[in-house]
């Protein structure tokens, strides 16, 4: 057996010289190698200016019309089916942009104004919560076993269909008419907007990527974390877009129906009492804390999505 010094080493092949060191990388081919573009110039590119130009004509021509009173007036020449969609408003009925903002720039200073946005935004931020738990463990419970989801699934298609309007008597009558009934009124809506999107996304996850998993050695959390969590995150996500929305919404019927405080009840008040300027201010503030929700939720995705792609982050649902 020949020793290790028999064998020519490195240094031997390469005729006794060593070998020269690389170069050092020069100033221009760092900068070759970094992004052509500054951070400025990628801040605006993401800002999408075309996009912010079109919301901005979109606004201005909805506030013009609004205005000009020219949606009050009605549109004769318009019918359908003999039935006109936008009928002549009694001037009674009318509400314009400048009594809005009076009515929002009176009450805003106060703080039962406040106090009633946080009623409404606490009914609406529990219940949403509490059906989006629920929801997305009882899809992912019904998606992972189909014996579970055959036993199950008439009685949740039949429940989902009633109208969950019909029983807040009922609810009232067992919660009160404090913000438990409303809490519990925004469950029993939401909780199916996120349960159903999340159980058809479990189902379609692609079975070949389970079985490799498996092959290789996979327990079942980490298929649930690497493989079908991954896939139906879009899904969820969008079904939690859409119960926040519908949470504000549930709330409000509640208010409205029967209630202490909310911006519901200012609302239903000032319909009452033919105020459609004060009518018109509550539904945009309404509007504002809905984009509120969104823009939270759409934090939450851009985090927790941010492995994605923008053209695949852009199919999830947006509203």
């Amino acid at each position: 057996m020949k020793s290790s010094d028999e064998f020519p080493r490195e240094a031997d092949m390469g005729g006794g010289e060593v070998t020269a060191a690389a170069s050092p990388i020069s100033q221009e081919e760092i900068r070759a190698m970094l992004p052509s573009q500054s951070i400025w110039q990628y801040r605006i590119r993401k800002i999408d200016i075309p996009v912010q130009l079109g919301r901005i004509a979109l606004v201005l021509a909805i506030w013009w019309i609004w205005w000009s009173e020219t949606i009050w007036n009605g549109w004769e020449a318009i019918s359908i089916f003999g039935i006109q969609p936008f009928p002549n408003v009694n001037q009674v009925f009318r509400a314009s942009p400048g009594g809005a903002w009076d009515y929002i720039s009176k009450y805003l200073p106060e703080s039962l104004f406040w106090s009633d946005c946080w009623v409404t935004v606490k009914e609406a931020m529990v219940g949403f919560l509490i059906a989006s738990v629920l929801g997305i463990i009882a899809g992912l419970a019904l998606g992972s076993f189909h014996r579970m989801s055959k036993i199950f699934g008439p009685f949740i298609i039949a429940i989902n269909a009633m109208p969950k309007i019909a029983f807040l008597p009922l609810i009232l009558v067992v919660y009160g008419v404090g913000e438990m009934s409303k809490v519990v009124l925004v469950v029993s809506i939401s909780f199916f907007i996120v349960q159903v999107p999340t159980q058809a996304a479990v189902a379609l996850v692609n079975p070949d990527l389970l079985m490799v998993s498996r092959t290789m050695g996979a327990s079942n959390i980490q298929l649930f974390r690497k493989v079908t969590l991954p896939a139906i995150s879009p899904a969820i996500i969008g079904g939690l877009r859409l119960a926040a929305i519908i949470s504000i919404q549930g709330a409000i019927f509640g208010e409205i129906f029967a209630s202490k405080r909310g911006l519901g009840q200012r609302l239903i008040t000032s319909a009452n009492m033919l105020d459609y300027d004060g009518l018109f201010a509550m539904v945009f503030v309404l509007a504002l804390i809905a984009l509120l929700f969104n823009g939270l939720i759409g934090r939450f995705e851009k985090y927790f999505l941010r492995w994605q792609t923008d053209q695949q982050s852009s199919q999830v649902i947006s509203l």
